[in-house]
């Protein structure tokens, strides 16, 4: 990957920097959101955006995991 990073003219230091901050928004934005356990199986604005940066949290986890490989 860092041959990869290199020919796209991103530094890898960088770029892992950033997905870190990335990573702390979304999870500062989990904890604000996060719907009530009564709530979390019906269909409401809170719950479908809740589970939007969820799936945003598991992609930036992703990428930092294949970027220390």
């Amino acid at each position: 990957m860092d041959s990869q990073l290199s020919t796209l003219g991103i530094d890898e230091v960088t770029l892992h920097h950033d997905l870190l901050i990335e990573l702390g928004k979304v999870e500062m934005a989990l904890e604000q959101i996060q719907p009530d356990q009564d709530v979390s199986d019906q269909d409401t604005p809170a719950t479908a955006q809740f589970q939007l940066l969820e799936g945003r949290r598991a992609k930036l986890n992703a990428m930092l995991s294949r970027l220390a490989a």
